[in-house]
């Protein structure tokens, strides 16, 4: 399974760095970003390259910093022509989820909800875990 990691700016290619940093080098793993001087089209051009020269039957999986940010449109519009499957919110503590799960899991759409489930337990207000410990102390 190819992950494609995409953002606004640098974003997506300092997640795979951190992610390799965490879990050690990944293959099929790969970062694109949208700077200022880009247009969307060029963004969507360049992945529509990556798919073009993914193997034939690899599954593909996309993974978006924004839903609805430009790097999210351009993927959703090659959905209409490729198959692939697309996560937006993506955060590290998912993305080391997907790399460390998808030579494991049964399915494309298994690895996408495992996904899912880890975003509800990567964002935690930090002070309101401590008043709780105290709480219970």
């Amino acid at each position: 399974m190819k992950v494609i990691a995409v953002s606004h700016g640098s974003f997506s290619k300092g997640l795979v760095e951190s992610v390799q940093m965490l879990v050690g080098q990944q293959e099929d793993l790969v970062a694109y970003g949208l700077y200022p001087e880009q247009t969307v089209q060029t963004l969507t051009e360049q992945l529509e390259e990556e798919l073009k020269k993914t193997p034939e039957g690899e599954e593909v999986l996309f993974l978006t910093d924004l839903f609805h940010g430009s790097p999210f449109n351009a993927v959703v519009s090659l959905m209409r022509d490729y198959k692939f499957h697309h996560i937006t919110g993506i955060n590290l503590p998912i993305a080391i989820t997907i790399l460390l799960e998808r030579s494991s899991t049964d399915s494309i759409e298994a690895l996408c909800r495992k996904a899912e489930e880890t975003a509800a337990e990567t964002v935690l207000y930090v002070n309101k875990l401590f008043e709780e410990k105290e709480e219970e102390e």
